[in-house]
């Protein structure tokens, strides 16, 4: 058994490394979207609601792949502009950020539903006892 893979084992390593952290991260990301998704669709104010039910409806009805090419390839000129502002016109924003930013959105709002249906699963007694 050849474990080197034909020379290719340290890329695949390195690879599904490079796999665990974004996932890692676009999760810590999408649980605290989802979090506060879910906070601001339970409120008692109607516009925090259709806010929350805009982002959790938008971005659940777009694919993933749509948002990581949207993020990583429609916010060049807007990272340019901002960096020229900064005094840095070659700001530019790396793959990782963008997909732990494009998979964390997605995530976090999966992740608002199912604070959402937890949130609203808990009797008033328990809350008010809480």
């Amino acid at each position: 058994m050849n474990f080197d893979l034909y020379g290719f084992g340290p890329a695949l390593a390195a690879g599904a490394l490079m796999t665990v952290k974004l996932a890692l991260t676009a999760l810590c990301l999408g649980l605290v979207l989802g979090l506060a998704g879910a906070l601001v669709k339970t409120s008692p104010y109607k516009p925090l609601q259709w806010l929350g039910g805009a982002y959790s409806t938008i971005v659940r009805g777009i694919p993933e792949l749509l948002w990581v090419l949207l993020i990583y390839f429609g916010t060049v000129n807007l990272m340019r502009e901002l960096g020229t502002l900064l005094g840095n016109p070659e700001l530019e924003l790396i793959a990782f950020a963008a997909g732990v930013i494009a998979l964390g959105l997605c995530f976090g709002a999966y992740a608002t539903e199912v604070f959402r249906g937890a949130i609203l699963a808990i009797p008033k007694g328990h809350r008010e006892a809480g």
